[in-house]
């Protein structure tokens, strides 16, 4: 229906949806009402239905995370090239990380995620670094829902959960080994605006054969490094 509605120079009424998309008139306008109380649509001098000022929103947002991703692109490079194991840039949208960029590692045993990947935020060093961040109670508000167990390694206990949040925020990164995906290891740290609000996060993920705990010790110090370089480099955009 939004397809529609961008599509059509003169805006759509309820009928021309309901013969365009095959509903009930009753349904073709209930859902135009829902679009334009969330400003997806708007009516025109005519009362037909045009796109809304939201999707002008959306299409800002789109602008400005592909305009990070750019700066964020030679670090993730150089990350791959460091730990020659694959580096992603994602970005939180709702209760979800979402996948925006990486570099994929050389090896024929790589990591790698279609982009727009998305997951929840208690699981996985990514997702946790985004957490431990959130103000106080949008996080208790994360936390009071029920927590989807992906693997027998993800953490669904709360109370350990806050301390792994904890522990995030007081060494800059987060660890994760097989929370989301079997077999696979992720350290994760933050890149932070001028307010300490999380713009993104860069995660180093690989086999946890080859990424193991030792190694993603060995690779903080570099992740940490490359991460405040990039965030500075942010901050005075």
């Amino acid at each position: 229906m939004i397809e529609l509605l961008a599509t059509s120079s003169q805006g759509v009424t309820p009928k021309k949806v309901q013969q365009a998309l095959g509903l009930k008139k009753g349904t073709a306008f209930r859902i135009l009402r829902t679009l334009e109380a969330h400003r997806l649509a708007a009516r025109n001098e005519e009362g037909a239905f045009v796109l809304g000022t939201r999707v002008l929103w959306w299409e800002t947002c789109y602008r400005r995370k592909r305009d990070l991703s750019r700066v964020v692109r030679p670090y993730l490079e150089k990350l791959r090239d460091l730990t020659a194991e694959t580096s992603t840039f994602s970005i939180m949208m709702g209760n979800q990380t979402v996948v925006i960029d990486q570099a994929i590692s050389q090896h024929a045993t790589s990591t790698r995620f279609d982009i727009g990947f998305s997951a929840p935020l208690h699981a996985g060093a990514t997702g946790r670094v985004m957490l431990a961040h959130l103000d106080p109670e949008r996080r208790r508000n994360v936390l009071s829902q029920r927590l989807e167990r992906f693997t027998e390694r993800t953490i669904t206990d709360k109370r350990r959960l806050e301390q792994e949040l904890n522990k995030c925020l007081t060494q800059g990164f987060a660890f994760s080994e097989g929370e989301r995906l079997f077999g696979t290891s992720s350290i994760a740290a933050p890149l932070l605006g001028r307010d300490k609000e999380v713009l993104g996060v860069i995660s180093v993920t690989g086999p946890s054969a080859r990424l193991t705990h030792k190694r993603c010790k060995s690779i903080a110090s570099t992740l940490l490094k490359e991460t405040r370089l990039l965030t500075q480099q942010l901050n005075k955009a």
